[in-house]
């Protein structure tokens, strides 16, 4: 199920930017934790878990790298580990690349979920009136990494049926460049046809199925609410020369909380409710 899509996409959207914006800016390390373990929990109702997982394998090795580089590059920090080629490694860079490597695979893992609750129609919906182009071009790089998987794998598929099996890079390589080539003619016939259509041209008018209700007024306040206080409210640290705590606000804390683990709270909560619904059949 994907509860979280019956919500406005106007609501839904200013929940994933003001989530993802404090990730990027406010470079804390409780808020990475909460906004990843929200995002981790809100992507296992709503993507596959074992694609969850392996996502995550991914993620760790970007985490690792990012936090293992960092130190090798940034030589800031009283705290000294040991010296390679005369060059120190402090604790302090090494912290400061762990949050980091933390900071990315949040917006990894976020966009993921993104992906999954904002499909085309929605982001035209959002943009198509204000920015035309931009939401078509965003439309169609969301699909643009499944689709070209997807046809990277017929095309492969067809390529071993045809005898090719045994040419192991040269097949990947034409297998490629013909993904590339389709993936170039779908996007010139789905500009070609939107043009087609009037799309972008001012006074046109579209249909749409979203209505902004109550629920949806309730939800935006506690999103626009919950992001106010965590910018008001910071907790603050110092990365050098030492690792220091300046203040914890724990009313901050608890309302980015709020916003992380919102939209997992929703998907859980209708989850149960159809359950529920299906057991009483």
């Amino acid at each position: 199920m994907n509860s979280f899509k019956n919500i406005h996409p106007a609501v839904s959207f200013f929940c994933f930017f003001f989530i993802i914006f404090i990730i990027i800016f406010s470079f804390n390390p409780i808020y990475l934790i909460i906004g990843y373990l929200g995002a981790f929990l809100f992507s296992l109702t709503i993507l596959d878990k074992k694609a969850v997982f392996k996502s995550l394998i991914f993620q760790l090795i970007i985490f690792a790298l990012i936090t293992v580089t960092n130190p090798l590059f940034s030589h800031n920090g009283a705290t000294i580990l040991f010296f390679i080629n005369d060059n120190r490694i402090t604790l302090e860079a090494l912290i400061y690349g762990a949050v980091l490597g933390f900071t990315v695979t949040g917006v990894i893992i976020w966009f993921k979920c993104f992906n999954m609750v904002f499909d085309s129609e929605r982001l035209i919906y959002l943009f198509g009136k204000i920015f035309p182009s931009l939401a078509l071009v965003i439309s169609m790089t969301l699909r643009f990494i499944p689709g070209f998987i997807r046809s990277f794998r017929q095309i492969n598929t067809a390529s071993k049926i045809n005898g090719s099996y045994r040419l192991g890079m040269k097949r990947f390589l034409n297998s490629f460049s013909a993904v590339i080539t389709d993936s170039m003619e779908s996007a010139i016939i789905t500009s070609d046809s939107m043009k087609a259509r009037g799309y972008g041209l001012k006074g046109r008018t579209f249909y749409h199925r979203f209505k902004f209700n109550l629920r949806d007024l309730v939800y935006l306040l506690i999103f626009i609410s919950a992001f106010i206080i965590c910018v008001l409210f910071k907790t603050e640290f110092e990365f050098y020369p030492n690792f220091t705590l300046n203040s914890i606000n724990v009313i901050g804390i608890i309302s980015f909380a709020v916003l992380s683990f919102l939209p997992f709270i929703i998907e859980l909560k209708e989850g149960v409710k159809w359950k529920y619904s299906i057991s009483k059949i």
